[in-house]
């Protein structure tokens, strides 16, 4: 309709329409383009209102899971460091029993990290953290994961001492079943001595190779826990910034 009245004004020379007509025309397609513009700037504010959403939601989620399993690696370190003691004195290694027992099948244990903060590592890699436009948070969200992703390599070279030191201890202390039904799962730490017998205890008891080893892995727990601690404060710090982003 306009095009037509258009095109008539031209021909009729008709200077006065022309001008209004085209007018109308840029007008309206600047209307439109700033529409898509709004349209386009909602959707976004969206996907970055949602995306601070679920990170917020897993770092929340990840601080107490990790609260917990630092207290899980705490026992685990005081065990270790209770080992590596023991040991030394052959006499009254001799004479701990059943908490011996339990001392050498605890080196078994090195449950792993279990809390992720998988949103914000998908962010990264998919190029969607282009969405939280403050630069300062997606400094954050990177050094974030960079740690968690430092929590999951420390364990990897932890379990691998833990496993070496595992073997041997297992290995000269004669750790064997008392029977069948021992090979059932048991909640980690509930160790039932009846269930392990140790057939040569004088031969770990004052080893000095084993006590090396025990040693070795009572420090390496003792750091792997203080460093747990460390970013348990940073994920606070990091879940600060996140709130303050969310408020705004």
């Amino acid at each position: 309709m306009i095009l037509r009245r258009l095109t008539t004004a031209l021909r009729k020379q008709d200077w006065f329409t022309v001008a209004v007509e085209t007018l109308i025309v840029v007008f309206g397609v600047f209307i439109g383009l700033q529409v898509n513009n709004w349209n386009e700037a909602r959707a976004y504010r969206g996907q970055a209102a949602d995306l601070m959403t679920r990170m917020v939601s897993e770092a929340t989620t990840a601080r107490s899971e990790m609260s917990r399993y630092i207290e899980v690696h705490q026992g685990i370190s005081d065990d270790a460091a209770r080992f590596a003691l023991a040991l030394r004195d052959k006499e009254s290694c001799m004479a701990m029993g059943n908490e011996l027992t339990i001392l050498i099948i605890s080196i078994s244990d090195f449950p792993p990290p279990r809390f992720s903060l998988a949103n914000a590592e998908q962010a990264l890699n998919t190029g969607s953290l282009s969405l939280i436009r403050s630069t300062s948070i997606r400094a954050n969200i990177q050094t974030m994961t960079d740690e968690m992703g430092f929590v999951d390599r420390q364990w990897q070279r932890y379990i691998r001492v833990k496993q070496d030191a595992n073997r041997a201890a297992h290995s000269v202390a004669g750790v064997s079943l008392t029977g069948r039904s021992d090979m059932e799962v048991v909640p980690m730490g509930g160790y039932d001595p009846s269930s392990y017998e140790l057939l040569t205890p004088e031969k770990i008891c004052g080893n000095t190779e084993i006590i090396g080893l025990a040693a070795n892995v009572a420090v390496l727990q003792a750091i792997y826990v203080d460093y747990l601690g460390q970013v348990a404060g940073a994920l606070d710090d990091y879940l600060v910034i996140l709130g303050e982003e969310t408020s705004t």
